[in-house]
C-alpha cells in the first residue's frame, strides 16, 4: 500500500507543477492497482479538466460518484465539467442534486446561482443567491454576485445595497478605489483573485472511504476557499 501511495504523492506533485499529462499517467498506474479509491478518480478527473479533456474528466467524476454516491461536492464538480462541455441540462441536473443533498449549505445555492446567471436564468440566479444569503448573511461574494444579477435585471437601487454590503464585509476585494467616480447605474465586477481549488494532499488520499467526504468538504467550507472556487469558475467560464 505504501508503494502505490507514493504514486499518488508523485501524481499530485506533477499536477501542482502543471505537468498534468504525467500526473494523469501516474494516477492511472495507481488506479490499475486500486480502482476503489474515489479520490484517485476525482484527482485524475481534475487533471483531465485542466487539459480540457472534458469527456475523460466526466468519466472519472462519474466513477468517483459511483464509489461515493453521497458526496454533493462530486456532483457539483461534475456539473461544472458538464457546463464547460456545453451540456447544460446535465450540468443543472448535477447542481440540483448537490442542492438537494445539502439543502442547508449556502455554497450549494450560490454555486448553482452562478451557473444560472451564465445561462441567463436571472430569476433563478436571484432566488438562489437570496437563499444562500438567508443561510449565510455574511457571504460577501454572494452579496456582490446578487448585486450583479439585480443590475442586469434593472434593479440598480437594490443592486447598490448588495454592493455596499459586500464592501462592508470584505472591503479589500469589493471596495471601490478612491479615484473611481461611481455612476448611477454603476455595476462593479467581482474583484477577488483567488487560485483554483486546492489539491487534496497526498496524506489525505488513503483508501478510507469514510474520510473522503470530509476531505472534499473541507476544501469548500471556509470563506477563503470559496473565493478560490469563485475565481476558478470565473477564470474558466468567462474566458
Amino acid at each position: 500500500m505504501e508503494d502505490i501511495n507514493i504514486l499518488l504523492a508523485s501524481a499530485s506533485s506533477h499536477c501542482q507543477q502543471g505537468d498534468f499529462k504525467q500526473g494523469i499517467h501516474l494516477y492511472s498506474q495507481y488506479i490499475t492497482q486500486n480502482n476503489q479509491n474515489p479520490a484517485a478518480f476525482y484527482q485524475r478527473g481534475k487533471a483531465y479538466f485542466k487539459i480540457k479533456d472534458y469527456q475523460a474528466a466526466q468519466s472519472d467524476l462519474t466513477k468517483a460518484i459511483k464509489l461515493k454516491a453521497d458526496s454533493a461536492e462530486l456532483f457539483a464538480e461534475r456539473g461544472l465539467i458538464y457546463y464547460m462541455a456545453k451540456q447544460q441540462e446535465k450540468a443543472m441536473a448535477d447542481f440540483n442534486t448537490a442542492v438537494e443533498m445539502e439543502p442547508e449549505n449556502p455554497f450549494r445555492y450560490a454555486s448553482r446561482a452562478f451557473i444560472k446567471d451564465h445561462l441567463n436564468d436571472l430569476a433563478g440566479a436571484k432566488e438562489d443567491y437570496q437563499k444562500a444569503l438567508e443561510l449565510d448573511p455574511e457571504d460577501a461574494i454572494s452579496h456582490n454576485n446578487l448585486g450583479l444579477v439585480l443590475g442586469k435585471m434593472g434593479n440598480h437601487k437594490r443592486a447598490e445595497k448588495h454592493y455596499k454590503d459586500a464592501e462592508k464585509l470584505d472591503p479589500k476585494n469589493f471596495g471601490m478605489s478612491k479615484t473611481e467616480v461611481p455612476k448611477a447605474d454603476f455595476t462593479p465586477q467581482p474583484k477577488a483573485e483567488p487560485a483554483p481549488l486546492p489539491d487534496i494532499k497526498p496524506g489525505q488520499l488513503e483508501d478510507k472511504k469514510p474520510s473522503f467526504g470530509s476531505t472534499l468538504k473541507s476544501l469548500l467550507t471556509s470563506a477563503d476557499e470559496r473565493k478560490e472556487f469563485w475565481q476558478f469558475v470565473k477564470d474558466k467560464v468567462l474566458k
